[in-house]
């Protein structure tokens, strides 16, 4: 794997929307390689965590510290040694299934052994190289979305609610692709109190609403 897996400091880190907090004084320090899981209801602030911690959101206050190996990534540096799923994830819905790979693999380099057809084979998705991305079902966009996270070239994976639009084989195969493909890597899962989206956690946090 060419990126060690990543590891990440938080102090004081307080996110606000306008004159509402929707985090404060959010402390964490997670060792590389940790299965992360932040876990809390509808509105209690999991996204916002998230997205602060892969580096896609700034924090309103206090300090976040991403490191790698020996050194320290700037912030700028952070989304390009991330990976990131959600269920609003942008798909660009006109290309069909192989585009939407290609392009990805163009723009994120694929870990070692993960080519168009073994990322197709990875999503379940053998059969449907030629579908528009548009046209697939709520769960097949999800297999796909998570099999491009899995598939990049990364020190850490970020997920929010991945077994969203998964039904019972889905999710299923979602654990097998964190057993067999996480290979080290940090994973930080923002979920809704359900175990089957952090399997095998070594550590988390449980935020509140109001």
């Amino acid at each position: 794997m060419a990126q060690g897996p990543l590891g990440i400091t938080l102090k004081g880190v307080g996110k606000r929307h306008g004159r509402q907090w929707i985090l404060r004084g959010m402390n964490l320090e997670l060792e590389p390689g940790t299965i992360f899981a932040v876990l809390g209801s509808n509105g209690s602030g999991k996204s916002s965590l998230v997205r602060i911690m892969c580096g896609f959101d700034r924090a309103s206050e206090g300090t976040v510290t991403w490191r790698r190996g020996a050194g320290d990534l700037t912030a700028m540096e952070v989304p390009l040694a991330v990976a990131y799923c959600a269920p609003d994830q942008g798909l660009i819905p006109h290309l069909d299934v192989s585009e939407h790979i290609a392009l990805h693999h163009r723009l994120r380099r694929p870990i070692s052994g993960l080519d168009l057809d073994t990322t197709l084979t990875l999503a379940r998705l053998e059969d449907k190289g030629r579908v528009r991305v548009g046209d697939l079902s709520s769960g097949m966009r999800q297999r796909l979305a998570l099999a491009l996270a899995f598939s990049t070239a990364c020190g850490a994976v970020f997920l929010d609610e991945p077994t969203s639009h998964l039904d019972q084989s889905g999710i299923s195969w979602y654990a097998e692709l964190v057993h067999t493909w996480l290979q080290g890597r940090t994973l930080v899962v923002a979920s809704n109190h359900d175990p089957r989206e952090y399997p095998g956690s070594t550590a988390r946090c449980e935020l509140t609403s109001g």
